[in-house]
């Protein structure tokens, strides 16, 4: 994916770095308070905790940062390993304990992985663009314009409600708990070039949109839904 210019914002001076296997059970006990077992209603906290319990295992010798509640990040969030914030201090993942509000965006490249999000409380953010890391947001989720998961070796976990202009999920395995106020298009459900603009396709014989033009438009405020 080529990403448009951004502001990328180090975290790390605003909080703690500990061990992933000394916070895991945390995030867990966290989920179990926020998330109540309810199948009638589709609410499974195990949905959340299933990509905690193989992050800790697979990373528990790295170090995740630990945000305060409330915590400001003033530009744009690289949720990647070869992030330098995340490189420098060989980190698996970001806990916020409360509410995380991402003055920019938040993206994530990798395909494959990437460091853990996770917020005990609620996420604002202009654009949150991400692949392969897991997010998991135990409580709302407000994006000013998109919401946008693309293949599928990658989760979203909203465990309150998720708000944004478009929330579109491309191959990828998303989860939102409560209502979803946003027009929603996941490539099983439509016709990409029936929903969106020909900017956001690299050219007319292209079915499938390009992640970056999506973003761009996002970002420059420019039109990217048809209709």
């Amino acid at each position: 994916m080529i990403i448009s210019p951004v502001h990328l914002f180090d975290p790390t001076p605003l909080g703690d770095l500990v061990l992933t296997r000394d916070i895991s059970g945390d995030l867990e006990t966290f989920i179990k308070d926020a998330i109540p077992l309810d199948p009638e209603s589709m609410s499974y906290p195990e949905f959340f905790a299933e990509f905690v319990r193989p992050h800790a295992l697979r990373y528990g010798a790295h170090k995740i940062l630990v945000l305060p509640h409330g915590t400001h990040l003033k530009g744009d969030l690289k949720l990647d390993f070869d992030a330098p914030w995340v490189a420098a201090n060989r980190l698996s993942g970001l806990v916020c304990l409360g509410d995380l509000t991402v003055e920019g965006d938040i993206f994530n490249e990798t395909l494959s992985f990437g460091p853990l999000l996770f917020v005990k409380g609620n996420l604002k953010v202009n654009n949150l663009v991400k692949a392969g890391a897991p997010v998991l947001v135990l409580g709302n989720v407000d994006a000013d314009l998109i919401v946008l998961g693309h293949y599928n070796d990658g989760v979203l976990r909203v465990g309150g409600d998720l708000s944004a202009e478009a929330y579109m999920l491309m191959d990828h395995d998303g989860y939102v708990r409560g209502k979803v106020h946003a027009k929603f298009f996941t490539d099983e459900d439509v016709i990409w070039r029936e929903v969106l603009m020909d900017n956001v396709f690299e050219n007319e014989r292209e079915d499938e949109p390009k992640i970056d033009l999506i973003w761009n438009c996002a970002r420059t405020r420019s039109k990217f839904l048809a209709g």
